[in-house]
């Protein structure tokens, strides 16, 4: 027989309808969605995947999707930096996200676009100061671009209006576990000693529109591959006067990920410098 004979001879095997079954299921929960996002991260810092926080309004731990740690100063045991994206994904396709905009400029300052994050005790020392620094104001993750959001919402198409649950539980697990990581007591050293600044990020695989009115009141909205939501809901009572979000889609990501590590790497240096004079300042004292 030859090759030729053999192959036509040849059949697929039977398809598996367990298998089939469950990747269909698999598929509808969202789980190919978190495994990608965080396979996007993991050239930019350490990934962690289906990590938890713990929410004190329900009294319970919650779980996050996925957590990108970008670290500095690593070789000291005592402290460091470590820049931190909790990201919780929500799939489905078919149906678009969308941020209700009102100005086109963001109302906050530049400065407080910086220092109101999440930061832990020994982050807030330090910023306060660097957010006077342009180089630390232009970094990508600490500028709001224009028409940033007020309000988001998942569309649903159907009868059911059921969209802006779920987006205002997504912000809601994002928030509480970046919250959560500059502020836990369960670790050590301390955060009086760590400095950990924390994005909430939504990552999505449906479309996103912005949308705000034009001149003559008439609907405008707009495509774009990722957004910043200004939240004034402050989910947990030690949070800053607003809440800072970020929304991205899936083909967002890869550029997203560009930006979080040049942030990463600005506050880092920022960071040396001005642990460099601390230093410097507390041996001159000891000297005095």
């Amino acid at each position: 027989m030859t090759e030729v004979e053999a192959a036509v001879g040849k059949t697929d095997p039977p398809a598996d309808p367990l298998k089939t079954q469950l990747h269909k299921w698999l598929t509808s929960q969202g789980y190919p969605l978190e495994l990608r996002t965080a396979q996007a991260f993991r050239e930019i810092g350490h990934v962690r995947q289906s990590d938890y926080y713990y929410d004190s309004e329900s009294a319970s731990h919650r779980e996050i999707d996925v957590v990108v740690s970008m670290r500095s100063d690593t070789k000291s045991r005592t402290e460091w930096l470590d820049i931190l994206l909790r990201i919780e994904a929500k799939s489905g396709a078919d149906k678009p996200w969308v941020l209700f905009c009102g100005e086109r400029t963001p109302s906050l300052h530049p400065v407080a676009q910086v220092v109101q994050r999440f930061a832990s005790p020994a982050a807030r020392r330090w910023v306060s100061f660097a957010a006077h620094s342009h180089a630390v104001r232009a970094l990508p993750l600490l500028t709001i671009e224009e028409h940033p959001g007020h309000s988001l919402i998942k569309a649903n198409f159907s009868s059911n209006q059921g969209g802006s649950d779920v987006a205002y539980k997504a912000i809601n697990s994002a928030v509480k576990a970046a919250h959560w990581e500059t502020t836990r007591e369960d670790i050590y050293p301390g955060l009086n000693k760590i400095s950990v600044i924390a994005f909430p990020v939504i990552a999505i695989d449906a479309p996103l529109f912005k949308c705000d009115i034009d001149e003559t009141g008439a609907l405008r909205l707009w495509r774009v591959d990722m957004g910043t939501l200004i939240w004034h809901n402050n989910v947990v009572p030690s949070a800053p006067p607003h809440t800072i979000v970020h929304v991205v889609t899936e083909a967002g990501i890869p550029e997203y990920a560009r930006q979080a590590s040049e942030t990463a790497h600005g506050l880092s240096m920022s960071y040396s410098r001005i642990r460099r004079r601390e230093l410097a300042s507390q041996r001159k004292s000891e000297e005095e």
